[in-house]
Formats: structure tokens, C-alpha cells, sequence
């Protein structure tokens, strides 16, 4: 996880999301990760992990495999 925030920081970007993003499109990102399945090592229970670019308002989000690492962007 470390490894992607540092990336995301190098990209202009940090942990979290716009505020003009309704918080039930957040919940259920997450729920689909919190049942995602790894498709690098098939572990069941992915972390979702929204990103924001304050200046633009950019939003990115990824599901990241506790497990192995793996990071796929939504």
C-alpha cells in the first residue's frame, strides 16, 4: 500500500476524494472491492483505495489485494 500511495503522490495525488462525489458511489466502489477477487493471486477481500488531485479535483481509485500487493485501477 505504501508503494502506491508514494506513486500516487509523485502524480500530484493523495488518499481520498472530491467532496462533490456522492458518498454512495464511494460505498459501493467499496463494497465491490470488499468482494473483489485478486487477479494476481485470487485472495478474496480487496481494499479500496480512492485517490484525489486537490487542485482539478481528479479522482482516481484503486483496489489494492492485501495479500500479495496488487493494485488494479477501478
Amino acid at each position: 500500500m505504501k508503494d502506491l500511495i508514494a506513486k500516487m503522490a509523485r502524480e500530484g495525488y493523495e488518499p481520498g476524494f472530491p467532496g462533490s462525489m456522492e458518498t454512495a458511489n464511494h460505498a459501493i466502489d467499496a463494497e465491490l472491492c470488499a468482494n473483489g477477487i485478486c487477479e494476481n493471486c485470487n485472495h478474496v477481500g480487496l481494499t479500496y483505495m480512492p485517490f484525489v488531485e486537490q487542485t482539478s479535483q481528479d479522482f482516481r481509485a484503486f483496489s489494492f489485494c492485501p495479500e500479495c500487493g496488487n493494485a488494479e485501477e477501478l
